[in-house]
Formats: C-alpha cells, sequence, structure tokens
C-alpha cells in the first residue's frame, strides 16, 4: 500500500514538474511575439511619421516655387505678329513685358499674358482716345480665357501699363473676375510720369484678402535700359528673388 502510494506520488511529481516546464517553455514564446508586434507597430509608426514629413516637406517646397507672372499691354493680341507705336517696344517686345520677361527669368514661374478678346487700336492717338472713352463709359473689356487658374498659385506678379492716371479697364474686369483671397499679389507698371498713379491701392481694394506688396513703377522711356533693368533685379532681390 505504502509503495503503491509512494508511486502514484512521484507519478504526480512528474506531471508537475512536466507541466510547469512546456508553461516555462511557452512563455519566452508568447513574450517574443508581443516583442516583435511592438517592433512591427513601432516601424509602421516611424515610416508613417517619415512619409507624413517627406510629404509635408515636397508641399513646401511646391508652394514656395508657385509663382506666376501675368502682364497687359495694348500689344497682347490674338495676332502674335502685331507690332504697335502706342507702346515702347524693346526687341519686339512692349516695355511691360520687357519687365515681365525679367520677373521670369529671375523668380521662374509661370508667365502668361491677358489678351483681350477685342484688340485694342494699335496708334498712340487712336489708343489715347480708346481708353479715355473706356474711362468715361466705366466699360468692363473682356479678356480671353488665361489657360490657368492664377488664384491657384501663391505668388502673382501683375503688370500693366497706366492709361489717364489709371489702370486699363480691363484690369478692373481681371480682378472682378477672380478673387485672390491669401494670395500675394506683386504688381508693377510702366508709365510716363504718373509712376503707380495709387493703383497699388487700388488693388489692395479690389482683392481686400489678398496680401499686396509694393510694387515697381518703370518709365516706359527707360525700358531696355541697363539701369532700368538694374532697378527691376534690385527691387526683385528686395522681395527675396
Amino acid at each position: 500500500m505504502r509503495k503503491t502510494t509512494a508511486l502514484a506520488l512521484a507519478a504526480l511529481m512528474v506531471i508537475s514538474l512536466s507541466a510547469c516546464g512546456s508553461s516555462a517553455n511557452s512563455s519566452p514564446d508568447t513574450t517574443e511575439t508581443s516583442s516583435q508586434a511592438q517592433q512591427s507597430n513601432t516601424e509602421n509608426i516611424t515610416e508613417n511619421i517619415v512619409d507624413a514629413e517627406i510629404n509635408s516637406e515636397n508641399t513646401v517646397s511646391d508652394k514656395q516655387n508657385k509663382v506666376l507672372i501675368l502682364y497687359f499691354s495694348a500689344n497682347n493680341t490674338k495676332d502674335v505678329d502685331a507690332v504697335s507705336s502706342a507702346t515702347t517696344m524693346i526687341d519686339g517686345a512692349s516695355s511691360v513685358q520687357w519687365i515681365a520677361d525679367i520677373i521670369h527669368n529671375t523668380a521662374g514661374g509661370d508667365l502668361v499674358p491677358i489678351i483681350p478678346s477685342e484688340d485694342y487700336p494699335l496708334g498712340y492717338d487712336e489708343l489715347a482716345d480708346y481708353a479715355r472713352k473706356e474711362q468715361g463709359d466705366n466699360g468692363r473689356p473682356a479678356f480671353e480665357d488665361l489657360g490657368v487658374d492664377p488664384t491657384s498659385y501663391d505668388t502673382v506678379f501683375i503688370g500693366y501699363p497706366i492709361w489717364w492716371y489709371e489702370m486699363p479697364m480691363i484690369m478692373d474686369t481681371f480682378f472682378e473676375t477672380y478673387d485672390f483671397s491669401g494670395v500675394t499679389i506683386i504688381p508693377f507698371n510702366t508709365h510716363e510720369g504718373s509712376r503707380d498713379s495709387g493703383t497699388y491701392k487700388d488693388i489692395q481694394k479690389l482683392e481686400p484678402n489678398a496680401t499686396v506688396l509694393d510694387g515697381l513703377a518703370v518709365r516706359g522711356q527707360d525700358a531696355g535700359k541697363d539701369s532700368a533693368k538694374m532697378s527691376v533685379t534690385e527691387w526683385l532681390g528686395s522681395l527675396g528673388f
């Protein structure tokens, strides 16, 4: 009887030790699996953070380079061979376009002309009379599709001549067409003595939710000269371009 009891107790001990051993062996496996899962989660989180940072950097980079240069001149016609005596010409380009080209070459971005749906007269006297009548009638001349959405850019240079101490009326049409909220507008213009004629403030009134920076006024007869080119490049430098 005692022998039987001893054998039974011995058997129980073996079973107990075997169970403990099995439990001890399984524990590291569970811990290792949990550790691997945590490591995998950490790696995924790290990858997501890195991807987010790269996407953020790309977005900032894209925004910093999103520049548009728009310009209007009576010489902007659907007939690309048109030549006008009403505006100072430099190598076949109007004085406004001459400035726009310098900006484009310096700041990069996209260069787009504002083309009227109906051409303006190309003679000086005819254009002067036409522009005066347009102002008197408070006209809103139409312009052709730009081919771009100017409000999708972060920085927009906008150039025009001064006609009778104001922007050409087509510029009123332009600003009434687009809402430049959140966009930085940088105006520039040509003139024959009236400088900007208060038009930069006019633009701010027309686009109250845009940031309108100090522009540059260049005398039309100075376009093409080295001194005028230096003025444009120094102005761009002061703006960070």
